[in-house]
């Protein structure tokens, strides 16, 4: 701008009675064009100011939006995960339910029958067992959890043990085996999954 402003003058230089007089003027087109300048300076800086600070606007926003984005995939997945647990749970619950209901009524009957009858029935009822177990094995081995897999296949291993060992009994005129132990296999199940599925929803 000072280089401008020194091209933009015109000095005229007098003498009168040994006085020296100078007279500076400024060219208009001169002046006329360092404002010009100015103006576009001033423009430009403001263009460049806006566009900075724009763009730091879109990369905050860009930023906002991948954050939400990646909590959004990370609570779908959590969905997803509590879903597929509790499927499996119910999957198994119900093998054990069905296992349960043929297991009662063939020891109900076995229970009204004669010694040779009823040792014949209970032998059917652990071969019964053996049966559901075995469908149900596909769903117990796919949930995650290994207690909750063995508990599951305690179940069907404790209701069969005391099924076949009730019919060796009666066989071989022994004590009747204990049957508390068969309740106690279904409780510590169905304690586990409750937990399962409650930590999965956590």
């Amino acid at each position: 701008m000072t280089l401008l402003a020194s091209c933009a003058t015109k000095t005229t230089t007098t003498k009168a009675g040994g006085v020296t007089t100078t007279v500076v003027q400024d060219s208009q087109w001169v002046t006329a064009l360092i404002s010009a300048g100015a103006v576009l300076f001033s423009s430009a800086l403001a263009a460049w100011t806006a566009h900075h600070f724009t763009g730091r606007t879109e990369k905050a926003r860009q930023d906002h939006a991948e954050r939400q984005e990646e909590s959004k995939r990370r609570h779908d997945s959590k969905l997803a995960e509590e879903q597929r647990v509790r499927e499996q749970v119910i999957a198994t619950a119900t093998a054990i339910s069905k296992m349960l209901h043929d297991f009662r009524e063939k020891a109900g009957a076995a229970a009204e029958a004669l010694n040779v009858d009823a040792a014949e029935l209970y032998d059917e009822c652990a071969a019964l067992v053996r049966k559901h177990h075995d469908e149900a094995l596909p769903v117990i081995e796919v949930m995650p959890d290994f207690d909750l897999r063995q508990r599951a296949n305690n179940v069907f291993h404790i209701h069969g043990l005391w099924a076949a060992q009730t019919c060796e009994a009666l066989v071989n005129g022994l004590a009747l085996p204990d049957a508390d132990g068969l309740d106690d296999s279904r409780e510590r199940f169905y304690r586990h999954a409750r937990t399962i599925i409650k930590d999965a929803a956590a």
